[in-house]
Protein backbone atom coordinates (compact mmCIF):
# COMPACT_ATOMS: atom_id res chain seq x y z
CA UNK A 1 0.00 0.00 0.00
CA UNK A 2 1.58 3.44 -1.12
CA UNK A 3 0.22 6.87 -0.55
CA UNK A 4 -1.23 8.66 -3.02
CA UNK A 5 -3.13 12.06 -3.71
CA UNK A 6 -6.49 12.24 -3.83
CA UNK A 7 -8.53 13.71 -6.10
CA UNK A 8 -11.89 15.04 -5.99
CA UNK A 9 -15.10 14.71 -8.27
CA UNK A 10 -14.11 18.07 -10.43
CA UNK A 11 -10.48 17.22 -10.94
CA UNK A 12 -9.27 17.42 -14.74
CA UNK A 13 -7.81 14.32 -15.40
CA UNK A 14 -8.75 10.89 -13.61
CA UNK A 15 -7.16 7.96 -13.24
CA UNK A 16 -9.13 4.43 -14.81
CA UNK A 17 -8.09 1.59 -13.27
CA UNK A 18 -7.67 -1.76 -15.73
CA UNK A 19 -10.35 -3.43 -13.84
CA UNK A 20 -12.21 -1.22 -11.49
CA UNK A 21 -14.56 -4.23 -10.63
CA UNK A 22 -17.92 -2.72 -10.41
CA UNK A 23 -19.63 0.27 -12.60
CA UNK A 24 -20.71 3.46 -12.18
CA UNK A 25 -24.42 4.77 -12.95
CA UNK A 26 -24.87 6.37 -16.16
CA UNK A 27 -27.30 9.42 -16.90
CA UNK A 28 -30.46 7.69 -18.10
CA UNK A 29 -31.75 7.90 -21.55
CA UNK A 30 -35.10 9.24 -22.18
CA UNK A 31 -37.69 6.51 -24.02
CA UNK A 32 -40.19 7.71 -26.90
CA UNK A 33 -43.82 6.23 -26.28
CA UNK A 34 -45.22 4.02 -28.61
CA UNK A 35 -46.94 5.26 -31.91
CA UNK A 36 -46.90 9.21 -30.64
CA UNK A 37 -45.12 11.55 -32.76
CA UNK A 38 -46.57 9.39 -36.73
CA UNK A 39 -48.34 10.82 -39.81
CA UNK A 40 -51.72 9.01 -40.63
CA UNK A 41 -50.78 7.86 -44.04
CA UNK A 42 -47.62 6.26 -42.16
CA UNK A 43 -49.78 4.66 -39.96
CA UNK A 44 -52.20 2.77 -42.17
CA UNK A 45 -48.99 1.99 -44.41
CA UNK A 46 -47.49 0.23 -41.60
CA UNK A 47 -51.10 -1.55 -40.08
CA UNK A 48 -51.23 -2.99 -43.92
CA UNK A 49 -47.75 -4.54 -43.31
CA UNK A 50 -48.83 -5.90 -40.28
CA UNK A 51 -51.70 -7.81 -41.73
CA UNK A 52 -49.32 -8.78 -44.53
CA UNK A 53 -46.95 -10.36 -42.29
CA UNK A 54 -49.27 -12.07 -39.82
CA UNK A 55 -51.02 -14.14 -43.00
CA UNK A 56 -47.31 -15.48 -43.84
CA UNK A 57 -46.56 -16.35 -40.77
CA UNK A 58 -49.96 -18.56 -40.60
CA UNK A 59 -49.60 -20.30 -43.70
CA UNK A 60 -45.47 -20.31 -43.98
CA UNK A 61 -43.89 -20.76 -40.84
CA UNK A 62 -45.61 -24.41 -39.31
CA UNK A 63 -43.94 -26.22 -42.64
CA UNK A 64 -40.63 -24.01 -41.90
CA UNK A 65 -40.53 -25.51 -38.52
CA UNK A 66 -41.30 -28.82 -39.66
CA UNK A 67 -38.33 -28.64 -41.67
CA UNK A 68 -36.46 -27.51 -39.39
CA UNK A 69 -37.07 -29.80 -36.87
CA UNK A 70 -36.59 -33.10 -39.51
CA UNK A 71 -33.02 -31.17 -40.63
CA UNK A 72 -31.47 -30.18 -37.76
CA UNK A 73 -31.07 -30.83 -34.49
CA UNK A 74 -32.98 -28.33 -31.47
CA UNK A 75 -30.00 -26.73 -29.40
CA UNK A 76 -30.97 -25.52 -25.60
CA UNK A 77 -30.82 -21.57 -25.10
CA UNK A 78 -28.99 -20.50 -22.38
CA UNK A 79 -30.84 -18.86 -19.49
CA UNK A 80 -30.64 -15.24 -19.68
CA UNK A 81 -28.28 -13.84 -17.57
CA UNK A 82 -29.79 -11.88 -14.24
CA UNK A 83 -29.32 -7.94 -14.49
CA UNK A 84 -26.18 -6.59 -12.35
CA UNK A 85 -27.88 -4.74 -9.78
CA UNK A 86 -26.79 -1.39 -9.94
CA UNK A 87 -24.88 0.18 -6.71
CA UNK A 88 -25.88 2.99 -4.41
CA UNK A 89 -25.38 6.12 -6.01
CA UNK A 90 -23.38 8.81 -3.23
CA UNK A 91 -23.87 12.52 -3.67
CA UNK A 92 -20.99 14.92 -4.18
CA UNK A 93 -20.71 15.21 -0.31
CA UNK A 94 -21.33 11.87 0.52
CA UNK A 95 -18.11 10.86 -2.32
CA UNK A 96 -15.78 13.72 -0.29
CA UNK A 97 -16.72 12.52 3.13
CA UNK A 98 -16.40 8.93 2.26
CA UNK A 99 -12.52 9.58 0.39
CA UNK A 100 -11.32 11.29 4.16
CA UNK A 101 -12.25 8.23 6.15
CA UNK A 102 -10.39 6.66 3.29
CA UNK A 103 -7.59 8.99 3.94
CA UNK A 104 -7.90 8.70 7.64
CA UNK A 105 -7.92 4.98 7.29
CA UNK A 106 -5.40 4.78 4.95
CA UNK A 107 -2.71 6.52 7.40
CA UNK A 108 -3.69 4.34 10.20
CA UNK A 109 -2.98 1.46 8.06
CA UNK A 110 0.36 2.17 7.15
CA UNK A 111 1.30 3.16 10.66
CA UNK A 112 -0.03 -0.16 11.14
CA UNK A 113 2.06 -1.74 8.26
CA UNK A 114 5.22 -0.08 9.56
CA UNK A 115 4.50 -1.53 12.82
CA UNK A 116 4.10 -5.17 11.54
CA UNK A 117 7.02 -4.57 9.37
CA UNK A 118 9.50 -3.72 12.36
CA UNK A 119 8.23 -7.14 14.29
CA UNK A 120 9.01 -8.87 10.61
CA UNK A 121 5.51 -9.97 10.12
CA UNK A 122 6.10 -11.91 7.03
CA UNK A 123 8.51 -13.95 8.70
CA UNK A 124 5.53 -15.73 10.91
CA UNK A 125 2.50 -14.12 9.71
CA UNK A 126 1.42 -16.53 6.92
CA UNK A 127 -1.74 -16.44 5.33
CA UNK A 128 -3.65 -13.90 7.59
CA UNK A 129 -0.91 -11.51 6.81
CA UNK A 130 -0.71 -12.39 2.55
CA UNK A 131 -4.69 -11.62 3.41
CA UNK A 132 -4.06 -8.05 5.25
CA UNK A 133 -1.93 -7.07 2.12
CA UNK A 134 -4.76 -8.27 -0.50
CA UNK A 135 -6.99 -6.17 1.66
CA UNK A 136 -4.72 -3.21 1.81
CA UNK A 137 -4.64 -3.71 -2.13
CA UNK A 138 -7.99 -4.12 -2.41
CA UNK A 139 -8.73 -0.62 -0.33
CA UNK A 140 -5.83 1.50 -3.02
CA UNK A 141 -7.56 -0.35 -5.78
CA UNK A 142 -11.18 0.79 -4.82
CA UNK A 143 -9.51 4.23 -3.71
CA UNK A 144 -8.06 4.75 -6.99
CA UNK A 145 -11.43 3.64 -9.19
CA UNK A 146 -13.29 7.06 -6.83
CA UNK A 147 -15.01 3.72 -5.20
CA UNK A 148 -14.20 5.40 -1.93
CA UNK A 149 -17.09 3.06 0.17
CA UNK A 150 -15.50 0.06 -1.22
CA UNK A 151 -11.80 1.47 -0.20
CA UNK A 152 -13.38 2.05 3.66
CA UNK A 153 -14.51 -1.14 3.84
CA UNK A 154 -11.29 -2.95 2.96
CA UNK A 155 -8.88 -0.44 4.89
CA UNK A 156 -11.39 -1.26 8.25
CA UNK A 157 -11.04 -5.16 7.40
CA UNK A 158 -7.07 -4.77 6.57
CA UNK A 159 -6.51 -2.37 10.20
CA UNK A 160 -9.10 -5.81 12.02
CA UNK A 161 -6.75 -8.21 10.69
CA UNK A 162 -3.36 -5.87 11.94
CA UNK A 163 -4.96 -5.49 15.26
CA UNK A 164 -4.81 -9.68 15.36
CA UNK A 165 -1.42 -10.12 13.84
CA UNK A 166 0.15 -7.68 16.90
CA UNK A 167 -1.83 -9.20 19.48
CA UNK A 168 -0.48 -12.51 17.78
CA UNK A 169 3.08 -10.82 18.07
CA UNK A 170 3.25 -10.01 21.74
CA UNK A 171 1.82 -13.60 22.57
CA UNK A 172 4.41 -15.13 20.11
CA UNK A 173 6.82 -13.39 22.33
CA UNK A 174 5.93 -14.04 25.16
CA UNK A 175 5.28 -18.03 24.71
CA UNK A 176 8.88 -17.93 23.05
CA UNK A 177 10.77 -16.26 26.09
CA UNK A 178 8.81 -19.03 28.57
CA UNK A 179 9.73 -21.52 25.95
CA UNK A 180 13.57 -20.07 26.35
CA UNK A 181 13.79 -19.92 29.87
CA UNK A 182 12.75 -23.30 30.47
CA UNK A 183 14.90 -24.76 27.36
CA UNK A 184 18.26 -22.60 29.27
CA UNK A 185 17.41 -23.69 32.34
CA UNK A 186 17.11 -27.27 31.38
CA UNK A 187 20.29 -26.75 29.65
CA UNK A 188 19.52 -26.95 26.11
CA UNK A 189 21.63 -24.24 24.43
CA UNK A 190 20.17 -24.83 21.44
CA UNK A 191 16.26 -24.62 21.73
CA UNK A 192 16.79 -21.84 24.34
CA UNK A 193 19.15 -20.45 21.33
CA UNK A 194 16.50 -20.68 18.96
CA UNK A 195 13.66 -19.40 20.74
CA UNK A 196 15.28 -16.62 21.69
CA UNK A 197 16.17 -15.55 18.19
CA UNK A 198 12.54 -15.86 17.20
CA UNK A 199 12.03 -13.12 20.06
CA UNK A 200 14.52 -11.27 18.21
CA UNK A 201 13.32 -11.33 15.18
CA UNK A 202 9.91 -9.92 15.70
CA UNK A 203 11.42 -7.49 18.40
CA UNK A 204 15.12 -6.99 17.95
CA UNK A 205 15.52 -4.70 20.67
CA UNK A 206 13.87 -7.22 23.03
CA UNK A 207 16.74 -6.38 26.31
CA UNK A 208 15.61 -9.94 27.88
CA UNK A 209 15.92 -11.90 25.06
CA UNK A 210 19.34 -10.52 23.89
CA UNK A 211 20.31 -11.14 27.22
CA UNK A 212 18.87 -14.66 27.00
CA UNK A 213 20.64 -15.22 23.39
CA UNK A 214 23.97 -14.68 25.01
CA UNK A 215 23.51 -16.68 28.04
CA UNK A 216 22.12 -19.42 25.67
CA UNK A 217 25.59 -19.11 23.68
CA UNK A 218 27.49 -19.22 26.57
CA UNK A 219 26.16 -21.82 28.13
CA UNK A 220 28.27 -25.08 26.48
CA UNK A 221 31.41 -23.10 27.74
CA UNK A 222 29.44 -23.07 31.77
CA UNK A 223 27.96 -26.54 31.25
CA UNK A 224 31.88 -27.58 30.55
CA UNK A 225 33.54 -25.49 33.43
CA UNK A 226 30.72 -27.01 35.82
CA UNK A 227 31.30 -30.69 34.84
CA UNK A 228 35.35 -30.03 35.55
CA UNK A 229 34.60 -28.52 38.80
CA UNK A 230 32.66 -31.87 39.56
CA UNK A 231 35.59 -33.93 38.55
CA UNK A 232 38.31 -32.11 40.29
CA UNK A 233 35.77 -32.11 44.01
CA UNK A 234 35.63 -35.41 43.59
CA UNK A 235 39.38 -35.95 43.14
CA UNK A 236 39.84 -34.06 46.06
CA UNK A 237 40.91 -30.86 44.36
CA UNK A 238 38.52 -28.84 45.90
CA UNK A 239 40.62 -25.19 45.62
CA UNK A 240 40.69 -26.30 41.63
CA UNK A 241 36.90 -27.16 41.60
CA UNK A 242 36.19 -23.71 43.16
CA UNK A 243 38.27 -21.97 40.56
CA UNK A 244 36.19 -24.09 37.52
CA UNK A 245 33.09 -23.21 39.58
CA UNK A 246 33.79 -19.39 39.62
CA UNK A 247 35.32 -18.91 36.10
CA UNK A 248 31.06 -20.89 35.17
CA UNK A 249 29.82 -17.98 37.45
CA UNK A 250 31.88 -15.42 35.63
CA UNK A 251 30.45 -16.33 32.39
CA UNK A 252 27.00 -16.66 33.70
CA UNK A 253 26.52 -15.16 36.83
CA UNK A 254 22.45 -16.26 36.93
CA UNK A 255 23.23 -20.12 36.13
CA UNK A 256 21.75 -21.87 39.16
CA UNK A 257 23.94 -25.27 39.47
CA UNK A 258 27.33 -23.01 39.17
CA UNK A 259 26.41 -21.20 41.93
CA UNK A 260 24.95 -23.46 44.29
CA UNK A 261 28.30 -26.03 43.42
CA UNK A 262 30.06 -23.09 44.17
CA UNK A 263 28.22 -22.08 47.75
CA UNK A 264 28.06 -25.28 48.89
CA UNK A 265 31.95 -25.86 48.10
CA UNK A 266 33.10 -23.21 49.70
CA UNK A 267 30.67 -23.64 52.90
CA UNK A 268 32.67 -27.19 53.07
CA UNK A 269 36.37 -25.46 52.67
CA UNK A 270 35.25 -22.72 55.20
CA UNK A 271 34.32 -25.72 57.78
CA UNK A 272 37.40 -27.38 57.22
CA UNK A 273 39.42 -24.79 57.96
CA UNK A 274 37.08 -23.53 60.76
CA UNK A 275 37.87 -27.38 62.42
CA UNK A 276 41.68 -27.07 61.70
CA UNK A 277 41.93 -23.73 63.62
CA UNK A 278 39.75 -24.68 66.55
CA UNK A 279 42.11 -27.60 67.12
CA UNK A 280 45.12 -25.91 66.71
CA UNK A 281 44.03 -23.29 68.65
CA UNK A 282 43.17 -25.77 71.89
CA UNK A 283 46.36 -27.62 71.00
CA UNK A 284 48.32 -24.18 71.84
CA UNK A 285 45.99 -23.87 74.83
CA UNK A 286 46.98 -27.17 76.19
CA UNK A 287 50.75 -26.47 75.52
CA UNK A 288 50.15 -22.66 77.63
CA UNK A 289 50.89 -20.73 74.13
CA UNK A 290 48.09 -18.34 74.82
CA UNK A 291 49.28 -15.93 72.15
CA UNK A 292 49.26 -18.45 69.80
CA UNK A 293 45.40 -19.35 71.10
CA UNK A 294 43.97 -16.36 71.07
CA UNK A 295 44.97 -15.65 67.28
CA UNK A 296 44.09 -18.97 65.80
CA UNK A 297 40.61 -18.50 67.85
CA UNK A 298 40.27 -14.94 66.38
CA UNK A 299 40.49 -16.74 62.98
CA UNK A 300 38.11 -19.14 63.19
CA UNK A 301 35.41 -16.44 64.82
CA UNK A 302 36.22 -14.74 60.88
CA UNK A 303 34.89 -17.28 59.45
CA UNK A 304 32.16 -17.96 61.50
CA UNK A 305 31.07 -14.78 63.79
CA UNK A 306 28.65 -16.72 65.41
CA UNK A 307 30.46 -19.44 66.63
CA UNK A 308 29.84 -19.81 70.52
CA UNK A 309 32.55 -22.28 70.40
CA UNK A 310 35.34 -20.33 68.97
CA UNK A 311 34.44 -17.27 71.58
CA UNK A 312 34.35 -19.18 74.67
CA UNK A 313 37.56 -20.76 73.55
CA UNK A 314 38.95 -17.20 72.99
CA UNK A 315 37.66 -15.50 76.01
CA UNK A 316 39.83 -18.65 77.85
CA UNK A 317 42.94 -18.11 75.94
CA UNK A 318 42.70 -14.26 76.62
CA UNK A 319 42.09 -15.40 80.25
CA UNK A 320 45.52 -17.23 80.18
CA UNK A 321 47.38 -14.64 78.01
CA UNK A 322 46.23 -12.60 80.74
CA UNK A 323 47.41 -14.88 83.74
CA UNK A 324 50.53 -15.55 81.47
CA UNK A 325 51.24 -12.06 81.81
CA UNK A 326 50.43 -10.76 85.03
CA UNK A 327 52.97 -13.45 85.96
CA UNK A 328 55.54 -12.04 83.73
CA UNK A 329 54.63 -8.83 85.03
CA UNK A 330 55.32 -10.19 88.42
CA UNK A 331 58.47 -12.21 87.60
CA UNK A 332 59.98 -8.96 85.84
CA UNK A 333 58.78 -6.85 88.75
CA UNK A 334 60.28 -8.54 91.32
CA UNK A 335 63.79 -8.83 89.51
CA UNK A 336 64.08 -5.65 88.90
CA UNK A 337 63.33 -5.24 92.97
CA UNK A 338 66.28 -7.49 93.56
CA UNK A 339 68.52 -5.55 91.40
CA UNK A 340 67.40 -2.33 93.44
CA UNK A 341 65.49 -0.85 90.16
CA UNK A 342 62.57 0.42 92.10
CA UNK A 343 61.37 2.63 89.48
CA UNK A 344 61.30 0.12 86.78
CA UNK A 345 59.67 -2.30 89.22
CA UNK A 346 57.28 0.29 90.23
CA UNK A 347 56.36 0.78 86.41
CA UNK A 348 55.74 -2.97 86.10
CA UNK A 349 53.01 -2.66 89.22
CA UNK A 350 51.30 -0.06 87.71
CA UNK A 351 51.10 -1.68 84.54
CA UNK A 352 49.44 -4.91 85.87
CA UNK A 353 47.08 -2.61 88.25
CA UNK A 354 46.02 -1.41 85.13
CA UNK A 355 45.06 -4.30 83.64
CA UNK A 356 43.24 -5.51 86.84
CA UNK A 357 43.29 -3.37 89.30
CA UNK A 358 41.90 -5.85 91.74
CA UNK A 359 45.32 -7.49 91.89
CA UNK A 360 46.74 -7.99 95.37
CA UNK A 361 50.73 -8.80 94.60
CA UNK A 362 50.57 -5.48 92.49
CA UNK A 363 49.13 -3.25 95.41
CA UNK A 364 51.63 -4.26 97.38
CA UNK A 365 54.52 -4.64 95.01
CA UNK A 366 53.54 -0.55 94.21
CA UNK A 367 53.15 0.19 97.62
CA UNK A 368 56.78 -1.55 98.60
CA UNK A 369 58.31 -0.02 95.33
CA UNK A 370 57.30 3.32 95.77
CA UNK A 371 58.73 3.52 99.39
CA UNK A 372 62.37 2.93 97.97
CA UNK A 373 61.61 4.92 94.89
CA UNK A 374 61.51 8.05 97.71
CA UNK A 375 63.79 6.71 99.61
CA UNK A 376 66.41 6.39 96.90
CA UNK A 377 65.61 9.70 95.75
CA UNK A 378 66.24 11.37 99.24
CA UNK A 379 69.45 9.45 99.96
CA UNK A 380 70.40 10.71 96.67
CA UNK A 381 69.23 14.24 96.70
CA UNK A 382 71.70 14.88 99.77
CA UNK A 383 74.48 13.07 98.53
CA UNK A 384 74.54 14.77 95.61
CA UNK A 385 73.80 18.18 97.46
CA UNK A 386 75.80 17.87 100.67
CA UNK A 387 75.62 21.41 101.38
CA UNK A 388 72.24 20.82 102.41
CA UNK A 389 73.19 19.55 105.49
CA UNK A 390 74.52 22.58 107.02
CA UNK A 391 71.26 23.99 107.71
CA UNK A 392 70.53 22.03 111.15
CA UNK A 393 66.73 21.37 110.11
CA UNK A 394 67.88 19.02 107.34
CA UNK A 395 70.68 17.95 109.49
CA UNK A 396 68.35 16.56 111.75
CA UNK A 397 66.11 14.65 108.82
CA UNK A 398 68.71 13.35 107.01
CA UNK A 399 69.91 11.83 110.63
CA UNK A 400 66.46 10.08 110.88
CA UNK A 401 66.90 9.15 107.22
CA UNK A 402 70.06 7.41 107.74
CA UNK A 403 68.42 5.68 110.57
CA UNK A 404 65.71 4.13 108.86
CA UNK A 405 67.12 3.38 105.63
CA UNK A 406 70.14 1.65 107.45
CA UNK A 407 67.37 -0.71 109.49
CA UNK A 408 66.44 -1.69 105.96
CA UNK A 409 66.77 -5.81 105.54
CA UNK A 410 68.26 -6.98 103.46
CA UNK A 411 70.07 -4.53 102.31
CA UNK A 412 71.14 -4.23 98.52
CA UNK A 413 74.32 -2.97 97.99
CA UNK A 414 72.83 0.55 96.01
CA UNK A 415 70.94 1.48 99.32
CA UNK A 416 74.11 -0.02 101.38
CA UNK A 417 76.45 2.69 99.40
CA UNK A 418 74.15 5.48 99.76
CA UNK A 419 73.67 4.92 103.32
CA UNK A 420 77.37 4.85 103.71
CA UNK A 421 77.65 7.73 101.61
CA UNK A 422 74.68 9.73 103.68
CA UNK A 423 76.22 8.58 107.24
CA UNK A 424 79.86 9.93 105.98
CA UNK A 425 78.39 13.16 104.83
CA UNK A 426 76.46 13.69 108.12
CA UNK A 427 79.73 12.69 110.41
CA UNK A 428 81.68 15.62 108.17
CA UNK A 429 78.12 17.81 108.71
CA UNK A 430 78.51 17.08 112.34
CA UNK A 431 82.45 17.79 113.40
CA UNK A 432 83.08 21.31 114.16
CA UNK A 433 86.14 22.50 112.75
CA UNK A 434 87.90 25.85 114.34
CA UNK A 435 87.19 29.01 113.22
CA UNK A 436 89.22 32.20 114.51
CA UNK A 437 87.94 35.29 115.06
CA UNK A 438 89.59 39.32 115.22
CA UNK A 439 88.21 42.10 116.29
CA UNK A 440 89.47 45.85 118.06
CA UNK A 441 87.83 45.09 121.69
CA UNK A 442 85.47 47.82 121.16
CA UNK A 443 83.20 46.41 118.85
CA UNK A 444 80.28 44.56 119.92
CA UNK A 445 80.04 40.94 117.59
CA UNK A 446 77.28 38.74 117.15
CA UNK A 447 77.94 35.35 115.14
CA UNK A 448 74.55 33.77 113.68
CA UNK A 449 73.89 30.51 114.39
CA UNK A 450 76.18 30.96 117.47
CA UNK A 451 74.56 34.16 119.65
CA UNK A 452 76.31 37.00 121.13
CA UNK A 453 79.96 37.23 121.35
CA UNK A 454 80.60 40.54 123.27
CA UNK A 455 83.85 42.79 122.62
CA UNK A 456 87.24 40.73 121.86
CA UNK A 457 90.35 40.87 120.34
CA UNK A 458 91.20 37.32 119.44
CA UNK A 459 87.88 34.87 119.43
CA UNK A 460 88.83 31.06 118.57
CA UNK A 461 85.68 29.13 117.76
CA UNK A 462 84.71 25.50 117.12
CA UNK A 463 81.75 25.39 114.41
CA UNK A 464 79.65 22.63 112.29
CA UNK A 465 80.10 23.01 108.67
CA UNK A 466 77.77 25.73 107.08
CA UNK A 467 77.23 28.71 106.25
CA UNK A 468 78.10 31.79 108.86
CA UNK A 469 77.78 35.37 109.13
CA UNK A 470 79.13 37.58 111.82
CA UNK A 471 77.73 40.85 112.46
CA UNK A 472 79.62 43.54 114.36
CA UNK A 473 78.29 47.37 115.62
CA UNK A 474 79.85 50.19 117.61
CA UNK A 475 78.43 53.29 118.95
CA UNK A 476 79.11 55.99 116.06
CA UNK A 477 80.25 53.91 113.43
CA UNK A 478 79.14 52.14 110.62
CA UNK A 479 77.97 48.15 111.52
CA UNK A 480 79.86 45.48 109.55
CA UNK A 481 78.95 42.29 108.50
CA UNK A 482 81.36 39.08 107.70
CA UNK A 483 79.92 36.04 106.07
CA UNK A 484 81.99 32.70 105.61
CA UNK A 485 81.38 29.24 105.42
CA UNK A 486 82.95 26.35 107.07
CA UNK A 487 83.44 23.49 105.06
CA UNK A 488 84.65 19.77 106.12
CA UNK A 489 88.11 19.46 105.16
CA UNK A 490 89.06 23.33 104.73
CA UNK A 491 90.95 25.20 106.62
CA UNK A 492 89.91 29.22 107.02
CA UNK A 493 92.01 32.30 107.49
CA UNK A 494 90.93 34.55 110.34
CA UNK A 495 87.53 36.14 110.28
CA UNK A 496 87.89 40.20 111.25
CA UNK A 497 85.13 42.06 112.63
CA UNK A 498 85.58 45.92 113.49
CA UNK A 499 84.21 48.62 113.14
CA UNK A 500 86.02 51.35 111.84
CA UNK A 501 84.17 53.96 109.78
CA UNK A 502 82.69 56.55 111.88
CA UNK A 503 79.48 57.85 111.04
CA UNK A 504 78.98 61.88 110.05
Amino acid sequence: MAERDSHSPGHDETIVPVEPGFKKPGPAVPQREPGRGLSVPVRVAALGGLVIAAAMVFVWLPNWVDEQQTQEPVVEQPPPEPPQEQGPVYTAEELEALREQADGLLAQLLNQQSRLDQRSASGWGGADYETYQELGRSGDDAYLADAFADSVDAYRQALDLGELLLTRSIELINAAMDAAREALEAGNADVAAEQFSLVLKIEPDNAGAQAGLLRAQQLPDVLALVRRGEDLERSGDLQGAVRAYREAVALDGLWVPARTALAALEAAISARRFDELMSRGLNAMAAEEFDDAYELFGQALALRPGSEDARSAQMQAEQGLKLEQIALVEARALAFEARERWTDALNQYNDALQTDSTLAFAQEGRTRTQYRVDLELKLQNLIDHPNLLFDDGVLHDAQLLATEAGAIAPRGPRLGEQVDSLARLLRMASTPLPVQLHSDERTEVTLYRVGRLGQFLVRDLELRPGAYTAVGSRPGYRDVRRTFTVLPGQSLDPIRVECVEPIG
